[in-house]
């Protein structure tokens, strides 16, 4: 739970013929995280021949399968489950039986539905011929001989006063008549007239004023628009009788037109080595040896597999092929693993932080909204996500375990709903007991920078670099700094019976200073150097004087940030303070029961959903800049194994 998944790298090397066997079994497996080695990863090195042609080749296939269904009215489901389809190992045959299989139903339902369209664009014609035949008659035109004009220009048109006025403008150098007819609505219908001459002025004129042109058409021949009708009607009944028989067709293609643009997506990760193909990848260490044995049976021995696991590749490679992360949490930590990646993913090397994300965020989230009804609510309302709705399954978790944190320190502080006096407060109550939160919060903010501190020494050394490690601003020697600051200004601020014995100052300030002195032998002693950049001496220790005094004042400042716990317990206590004022003041009004009784209600959920929100974006704050910037790297990336579901493994808990 605190360290990823182990990773082995897989090496596998097969003949040409069968990489298609050998990406069918990675994909079937869904264990292996591919390594693109024909695009950068590693040099020198390309993806097979005709990979990507196959692949566009497979996926115009599937876009055509989804086409065809859509025209014929059939829903086909997506990829998902094992591997459906033939085991062709050739994905050029595999192409060419799709293709002959699909070809003729295709030809078919084109045929049918160019008629559909067709017939619904002649009838949809007519029916705007017919609108406008009725528009000209109202106004008591007659199209047929305003069509016999010889000597004039004549246009009709639709449009609004202003669309006329630009008309006008725009025919202002030639002699025209502008005549309204009827009112459409908002629009009027207007006929434009003019010499015969400016007919080509007329019409790029109204389309300049953004006036819609009425063409001096017949209304349409009733019989014509029954032909329309009959022919759209035949287009629909042969599709409906091309569903029945290319349903069951294309139910079977898909799958495997998309399943082989899957693999040969795979395929271009892939490189080529003469009559050879390479693949590599990373695997779960538990899950190597049953995918060596599942690649070995797929290709009948033919292919060569290596196993490595990260420590025992040079850096250079380990660096450049990049160890995916994969963390198996279980179910109560997995909402807070999102939260962990909105930040950023963990490197390989680094602490999982996400049992630590957890426990402070509930902590922090149960002190600053600790009350016993608002926190049944938050746990009523995550159950119901929890039950009912499994599509939000993390949002319901969190949701129940904020309103526990919430319940519990509302039982402390004796709070329900914002009375105090229905519990006794175990602990303290924010308000009256500010001061002394106060003390508590910083001293919760203490506790988590000196945890980040010390996970930070652990993700340094475990990334090789000791040095930093044991002698860094972010190491083990300015985490005794920090703590020997910090004792002094306890010993400072605290009364003088409860000041802390001198030895603790000694003891620590003893420690860093006999750390110092020992560095030169520590550092010979490290299987591994880090390298310094060439300069004089003096120049490394006034960097390092600089780093180590701007990192001890960025500590106290997180440490005080912490005091923001309080400040927000506070104000969830004086909002309720001044609901339950605003409801003594309602109540002695007219109808004031019914008054008090909605404000109550209003008030209650009013704070759940603000202060809720606003308290959880504080604590992700504290997390995200005060805890995190300690230790955490991130740059890592998800394991994204070869598979045909939607799922990641490396989101699974």
């Amino acid at each position: 739970m605190l360290r990823a998944v182990p990773m082995m790298h897989l090496r596998v090397q097969v003949p040409n013929r069968d990489a298609a066997a050998i990406t069918r079994c990675v994909a079937r497996e869904g264990l292996l995280h591919l390594i693109d080695l024909a695009h950068g990863r590693v040099p020198g090195l390309a993806a097979p021949p005709q990979a990507a042609e196959l692949l566009a080749a497979f996926r115009d296939l599937a876009t055509r399968i989804r086409s065809i269904a859509r025209r014929i009215g059939a829903d086909l489901p997506e990829l998902a489950g094992g591997l459906a389809g033939s085991e062709q190992a050739d994905f050029a045959e595999e192409r060419e039986r799709i293709e002959a299989e699909l070809r003729p139903l295709e030809k078919s339902v084109e045929a049918s539905w160019r008629a559909l369209l067709a017939a619904r664009e002649d009838r949809a014609k007519m029916q705007q011929d017919g609108r406008r035949s009725e528009l000209l008659a109202r106004a008591g035109l007659d199209a047929g001989r305003l069509r016999a004009v010889r000597y004039l220009a004549v246009r009709i048109a639709l449009g609004g006063e202003e669309d006329a006025a630009a008309l006008g403008q725009l025919l202002a150098a030639s002699p025209f008549l502008v005549l309204p007819l009827a009112r459409e609505g908002d629009r009027w219908l207007f006929a434009v007239a003019g010499p015969r001459t400016a007919g080509e002025r007329m019409d790029a004129s109204l389309r300049a004023a953004s006036c819609e042109p009425i063409p001096l058409a017949d209304a349409p021949d009733p019989a014509a628009l029954e032909r329309c009708a009959q022919a759209e009607a035949r287009a629909v009944e042969e599709l409906a009788a091309a569903k029945n028989k290319a349903l069951p067709v294309l139910g079977r293609l898909l799958p495997r037109a998309e399943s082989g643009a899957l693999l040969l997506q795979a395929q271009t990760h892939f490189a080529a080595s003469g009559r050879f193909v390479v693949l590599s990848g990373w695997v779960p260490a538990r899950d190597a040896e049953r995918l060596r044995k599942s690649l070995e049976a797929a290709t009948g021995g033919r292919a060569v597999v290596d196993l490595e696991r990260p420590e025992d590749l040079p850096a250079a490679a380990r660096a450049a092929l990049g160890v995916p992360i994969l963390h198996r949490n279980p179910l109560l930590l997995r909402p807070f693993q999102g939260l962990v990646r909105l930040y950023g993913t963990p490197s390989y090397e680094e602490v999982e932080p996400t049992a630590f994300f957890a426990i402070s965020f509930l902590l922090m989230f149960g002190l600053m909204f600790g009350d016993v009804g608002h926190g049944f609510v938050l746990f009523a309302a995550g159950f119901c996500l929890f039950r009912f709705l499994p599509r939000f399954l993390d949002y319901g978790i969190l949701l129940m375990e904020g309103g526990a944190a919430s319940m519990i320190f509302g039982v402390l502080y004796g709070s329900v709903f914002g009375l105090e006096n229905v519990l006794p407060a175990l602990w303290l109550r924010p308000i009256e007991d500010l001061s002394r939160f106060m003390i508590v919060a910083a001293s919760l903010g203490a506790f988590l920078v000196s945890a980040g501190l010390i996970l930070g020494v652990v993700n340094l050394w475990r990334a090789g670099k000791r040095d930093s490690a044991l002698f860094g601003s972010k190491g083990l020697f300015g985490a005794f700094l920090y703590w020997v600051m910090l004792v002094l200004v306890v010993r400072w601020l605290l009364p003088q019976k409860q000041v802390l014995p001198v030895w603790v100052v000694i003891a620590l300030g003893g420690a860093a200073a006999s750390l110092l002195l020992l560095r030169p032998l520590i550092v010979r002693k490290l299987p591994r150097r880090e390298p310094h950049a060439p300069g004089p001496g003096w120049v490394g220790a006034l960097e390092a004087s600089v780093e180590l005094v701007d990192g001890l004042f960025s500590l106290f400042t997180n440490t005080i940030s912490f005091v923001r716990i309080a400040a927000f317990a506070a104000v969830h206590a004086g909002i309720s303070l001044a609901l339950f004022a605003l409801i003594d003041t309602l109540a002695q009004l007219r109808f004031g029961g019914a008054l008090s009784l909605l404000a109550l209600v209003a008030g209650n959920a009013v704070a759940i959903l603000l202060e809720g929100l606003t308290v959880s974006v504080q604590v992700l704050r504290l997390e995200y800049y005060e805890f995190f910037t300690r230790f955490f790297r991130g740059g890592g990336e998800p394991f994204r194994p070869l598979m045909l579901g939607r799922q990641e493994k490396g989101e699974a808990s």
